[in-house]
């Protein structure tokens, strides 16, 4: 801890470093409370021209109230000492982090991202725009081509059907039914894509999903000669996740390995788990064909894919699904090198 109580800041700091003066002059509204003595225990020039409310500046309930006390009851405050969040007063949006700087100290650093908020609003909206436009066009070329072909199919049919050879009419039903595969397949994904309206997060032991997960999946990857390998710690800490939201999205992971891996001589595909920075940092490694740098660029855009039979929706499903858990996910890759994905998945807190 840097310091043990916010007097010992101000007259420590003052007196040899002029730290003091710092924070004076620092646009950050800073504020102390002593939650024994129920008082303001330091503010700096800032936190005045931040709130803009003198009568709130001064009392010390309503401070707590506004930025202190929820967080009090939160898990993660009790774990980590420290916790951002937003809160909205006299109209105007305040994003405000909060320490525990000693038992009876809370330290609250203030700033208004009303602007901010607003700017980043507009700029989600147009974002929102584009992707609504661009999933539409792709959604229009990926059923557009099948059913032009289809309907080019029964045209022909249609016209010869008094002289079409049962060869020819077997051949023709056959790309017809192709051809209605391949939207069935696209209406599925996008099933898939807007199921999880929201997720149930529960706690779950890693070890224990993922033995269940690869026990579904192993018999499969091995009929291709794929070997799986697992490097995950019998004691590793437990996630806080929704158990079938992880399913898909390990399994879109994993189903890119397995093309990536076609052709591949000694076929392998290693699972690594490790806690980082009150993460789970779960890697998917393989040792396919890799994936070119250009193609890097657009993997999480929705419609872009390399395979020949893919509908370019499996990784933007996967992101949305991690999003959804408070997790994110990383892919680098080398062509020719293999490729390796890394999903950081939120750890239950250990009490005590």
């Amino acid at each position: 801890m840097v310091w043990d109580t916010a007097k010992q800041l101000d007259d420590s700091y003052k007196n040899t470093w002029g730290f003091a003066q710092l924070l004076e002059h620092i646009d950050i509204g800073i504020l102390v409370l002593d939650l024994n003595q129920k008082a303001i225990d330091y503010c700096n020039a800032a936190f005045f021209e931040v709130l803009q409310d003198d009568q709130l500046c001064r009392s010390y309930q309503d401070l707590y109230d506004l930025f202190v006390r929820d967080i009090e009851a939160l898990d993660d405050f009790n774990f980590a000492g420290r916790v951002s969040h937003q809160v909205i007063h006299q109209g105007r949006l305040f994003g405000h982090s909060v320490y525990k700087a000693a038992s009876n100290y809370r330290c609250v650093f203030i700033r208004d991202i009303t602007e901010k908020s607003r700017l980043e609003s507009i700029a989600q909206a147009v974002n929102a725009m584009d992707n609504i436009g661009f999933i539409f066009s792709g959604i229009r070329h990926e059923i557009g081509n099948p059913l032009n072909s289809l309907k080019m199919a029964l045209s022909v049919l249609q016209q010869s059907s008094e002289n079409i050879s049962p060869e020819m009419l077997k051949e023709y039903i056959g790309r017809g039914l192709a051809d209605i595969g391949r939207m069935e397949y696209l209406l599925k994904s996008l099933k898939t894509f807007t199921m999880y309206d929201s997720v149930d997060l529960k706690d779950l032991h890693l070890v224990e999903f993922m033995g269940k997960f690869i026990s579904l999946i192993e018999r499969d990857f091995q009929s291709y000669g794929i070997r799986i390998k697992t490097e995950i710690p019998l004691d590793i800490a437990w996630v806080r996740i929704d158990e079938r939201a992880l399913h898909q999205a390990l399994l879109n992971i994993f189903n890119n390995a397995a093309d990536a891996l076609k052709e591949q001589i000694n076929p392998e595909i290693s699972i690594r788990a490790e806690v980082r920075d009150q993460l789970m940092w779960m890697t998917i490694a393989d040792n396919g064909c890799g994936i070119f740098p250009e193609q890097l660029k657009h993997l999480f855009q929705p419609f872009n894919t390399s395979k020949v039979n893919g509908n370019g929706l499996g990784l933007t499903i996967t992101r949305k699904l991690l999003a959804m858990m408070n997790s994110d996910i990383d892919i680098t890759s080398q062509s020719g090198r293999g490729t390796q994905v890394t999903i950081r998945l939120p750890i239950v807190a250990v009490e005590g």
